[in-house]
């Protein structure tokens, strides 16, 4: 009840917010600037920005064939391209459409959802790891490149990153070994018999989930480390949007280091967000950060639509597969999915 209360609050929140931005700025202005991008860029833009979920498919299909699961690439990419809208909609992290990915490939492939929740997991964490590592590039490059910041401030922007990067490390110590982090909870949550009727089952579980994940990182390090260098490609074509929208606008170009900032900005507001998709929040702050570099705001607003025009591609490609594959119940949280032990591995 009052998840479904605040889903629908926060979604009117982003929505008021999104319509509001184009009259704030101007809409004739805002109109103009995108027709000076003209439709082949926003176009280019549309399929640079399908990168961030065809690339992370490829690195996830290439550790689903290293598991054994019998899946093509194309079946891998139309199970992220399925998830996005979930992912978009719900306010979860871009975590929301895990679950509906795992019942698709489980179902096609023939195999228990435990063996594709394990890639899953692994595919995830190259995910965020890449993202963290391209980060923690960009905001080194923005520190040593310029001097917007005072010694302070890069003090305090340095200490962050090392903890980011030592959450990653720690992360990653735990899977390739084997600490069972899983197993360990629920053996902690069972001596003190909490819900402890279920903990055998669960139990095993997650000792087989654990068990996969780490063959995953460490029993095949040259696959872990193919898959997460084709998976941190994708940071790259998120790195290139603000370039691939500003160079065609005629009067007006960026330089590095303010690409580096719309990477960093880009990626903290959608990961930080409650509000789905970051509607109003993410239109705020591209239009904020170019009125004040001097770029104008309508210039920050059109950027911030022409992100919006590629999410509503990609959302009703989504949708599409969704509904084709019969699996909008699924989708909608309306339907279970099939019990792993009745799957065939």
């Amino acid at each position: 009840m009052y998840r479904r209360l605040f889903y629908v609050l926060s979604s009117v929140l982003g929505l008021a917010g999104l319509c509001t931005i184009p009259f704030i700025v101007g809409v004739e202005d805002l109109f103009r600037t995108i027709g000076q991008v003209g439709w082949l860029c926003i176009a280019v833009f549309v399929a640079n920005s399908s990168c961030t979920l065809l690339i992370p498919a490829l690195g996830w299909w290439i550790l689903m064939r290293a598991e054994g699961i019998p899946v093509s690439l194309g079946t891998a990419v139309q199970a992220n391209l399925m998830g996005f809208p979930i992912d978009f909609l719900v306010p979860s992290i871009y975590l929301g459409g895990e679950p509906l990915k795992v019942v698709y490939i489980s179902r096609v492939c023939n195999v228990t959802k435990r063996r594709v929740l394990a890639t899953i997991i692994v595919a995830k964490f190259q995910e965020f790891g890449g993202l963290i590592l391209s980060m923690i590039v960009a905001t080194a490059l923005l520190v040593w490149h310029t001097d917007y910041f005072t010694k302070r401030n890069e003090a305090l922007l340095i200490l962050v990153l090392l903890v980011l990067t030592s959450l990653c490390a720690a992360v990653l110590y735990a899977f390739a070994g084997r600490l069972h982090l899983l197993v360990t909870v629920i053996d902690f949550l069972a001596r003190f018999r909490i819900f402890s009727h279920r903990m055998m089952r669960v139990r095993t579980q997650a000792m087989e989930l654990e068990t996969r994940i780490h063959a995953a990182v460490a029993s095949r390090p040259y696959v872990f480390s193919l898959a997460q260098a084709v998976t941190c490609l994708s940071a790259v074509s998120v790195f290139l949007r603000p370039w691939l929208f500003f160079r065609a606008l005629p009067t007006l170009d960026i330089g590095f280091d303010q690409l580096c900032i719309f990477f960093v900005l880009t990626n903290v507001v959608n990961a930080i967000t409650l509000i789905p998709g970051a509607l109003g929040l993410f239109e705020a702050s591209m239009t904020g950060y170019a009125d004040a570099v001097g770029l104008g705001d309508d210039k920050g607003a059109a950027f911030a639509i022409v992100n919006r025009i590629a999410d509503l591609t990609l959302l009703l490609i989504g949708g599409w597969l969704i509904i084709h594959y019969g699996l909008s119940r699924v989708a909608r949280g309306l339907e279970e999915a099939p019990d792993p032990e009745t799957v065939n591995d």
